[in-house]
């Protein structure tokens, strides 16, 4: 009987404290390598059109006005690389900034060529920033067209060099609107302009109506 509880205490004070050694050693090497790889984002919702063909990844959804069904801000990849936010919904691609009131200026009499100059009150935070110019519609419904233009990477504001005059604008019904002579002139401030370039129709490169997946 003695034997067995010398055995006993031998076992108790060398092979048990051993054990939990071994295990609060495993978890110090185990809880690092934790902690260094965080969750992984999986399965960010894509907006896609009538084909099945990826518009862009949604940013957030649009939940400001309970009267509007939920529509998506979303990231769309250019060409390029760069990604510019669009505002998109069910039968329209828009831009974070709506036109009219002399927010997309152009030189000519008749809003051609391929460069333009876009009044961008609260940029987004993006790389670039774009406008869409629907045409044929005040934007949201019956658009034949929507004219992505997109800014320079990390534009600066800049007021138009002395003596441009501004000879059209693109108004809010989807169409271009001249300015009577002798045209408008833009008087420099400290909110300036944003260059923009003409991009595309994207409208000819996706088809409505749209959908989340």
């Amino acid at each position: 009987m003695h034997r067995y509880h010398s055995w006993f205490l031998i076992f108790a004070l060398t092979v048990i404290p051993s054990i939990l050694v071994a295990q609060e050693s495993d978890k110090r090497k185990v809880e690092p390598t934790r902690l260094a790889y965080p969750p992984m984002r999986c399965c960010t919702p894509v907006v896609v059109d009538a084909h099945g063909k990826e518009l862009g990844e949604v940013i957030r959804f649009d939940d400001r006005f309970p009267s509007i069904q939920l529509n998506a801000f979303v990231r769309y990849r250019l060409s390029g690389g760069d990604s510019v936010a669009l505002s998109v919904g069910p039968e329209f691609i828009l831009g974070m900034q709506n036109t009219g009131g002399s927010t997309m200026l152009f030189t000519t009499p008749d809003c051609s060529g391929n460069n333009a100059y876009a009044m961008i009150s609260n940029p987004p935070l993006m790389k670039r920033y774009a406008l869409v110019l629907s045409v044929g519609s005040p934007g949201q419904y019956g658009a034949t067209a929507a004219w992505l233009w997109v800014t320079d990477a990390t534009p600066a504001r800049v007021n138009p060099p002395p003596g441009t005059i501004f000879h059209s604008q693109w108004g809010d019904t989807g169409a271009c609107v001249p300015y009577p002579a002798p045209g408008y002139t833009f008087a420099p401030n400290p909110f300036g302009l944003f260059v923009v370039h003409k991009v595309e129709d994207l409208y000819v490169k996706f088809t409505r109506p749209f959908y989340v997946e």
